[in-house]
């Protein structure tokens, strides 16, 4: 069964003021508004970290991914004539819903691993998308922040934007050599502690080497994508086409070159 965002939406009486979403797993807060209405946005709430999409709706389905340390002075700038992004309609505005809230480094990582997961999604053009994060983050902190994507992600779905890839679909992985589908997935390794989330996975193959990273979900990340499928993530890590039937389970070795391969980590799960 796929997971549920549980999420309570304020839709106001007035249909020009900004539509305002809670995710309560992750402690999300984002404000849906038009172009035209960003000054309807509650000053004192809305000066504060985090990280906005401007969306157009011209049918190029073009998205600008950005931060700021204060997100509804920023949006107004990109309100005026000279914005970077001149054809934007609608704004998402997303924050931490806790006392703290995100820091500029926190916003700056996120800005980058939002960038890059929408713009391995098919049909989406990420305008001035920063891909390369905040590497300032120590490993642990970007986990956390890693995990938060999910819940961002539901919320640009919310605003009606398709980020369904191949990738998301379940399915049992085959191995190559016995032909035999076998259950299990990198969140069961983590959820067994097998794979422990922030390991480094190394691949190779034609001379090419690959890394990725172990999300706390699950996912392996490669160039600031999460990918479910070893395959597929072996395939990106390596510049490969990635809906090619790479071999990944085989592939990915944990430490380095010569540490255990997922497929003899998963193996495990069948004799616990």
């Amino acid at each position: 069964m796929s997971a549920i965002a549980a999420v309570s939406v304020q839709v106001p009486a007035s249909p020009r003021a900004p539509i305002i979403a809670g995710f309560a797993e992750h402690a999300i807060r984002v404000a849906y508004v038009t172009r035209r209405d960003v000054a309807r946005l509650p000053e004192a709430e809305w000066a504060a970290p985090g990280v906005y999409l401007l969306l157009s709706e011209d049918g190029a389905h073009n998205v600008y991914v950005g931060k700021s340390t204060g997100l509804r002075t920023r949006v107004l700038q990109h309100k005026a004539k000279n914005s970077q992004v001149p054809n934007w309609s609608r704004a998402i505005l997303v924050k931490r819903d806790t006392t703290d809230g995100f820091t500029s480094a926190d916003v700056g990582y996120l800005e980058g691993r939002l960038s890059a997961e929408l713009e391995a999604i098919p049909g989406i053009a990420v305008a001035k998308g920063k891909a390369d994060g905040d590497a300032t983050l120590p490993l642990h902190m970007q986990m956390s922040l890693d995990a938060l994507l999910s819940s961002i992600l539901a919320a640009v779905r919310l605003a009606g934007i398709d980020v369904h890839r191949k990738d998301d679909d379940e399915e049992l992985h085959a191995s190559p050599y016995t032909r035999i589908a076998i259950r299990g997935t990198v969140a069961d390794l983590v959820a067994e502690g097998l794979v422990h989330p922030g390991a480094e996975l190394r691949c190779t193959r034609a001379g090419r080497q690959g890394v990725g990273t172990v999300a706390s979900d699950g996912q392996i990340v490669v160039d600031g994508v999460g990918y479910r499928a070893p395959s597929r993530a072996a395939g990106a890590s390596l510049g490969a086409d990635t809906s090619t039937g790479y071999g990944g389970w085989e592939m990915w070795h944990v430490g380095s070159l010569t540490g255990p391969t997922l497929a003899s980590l998963r193996a495990q799960l069948r004799v616990r």
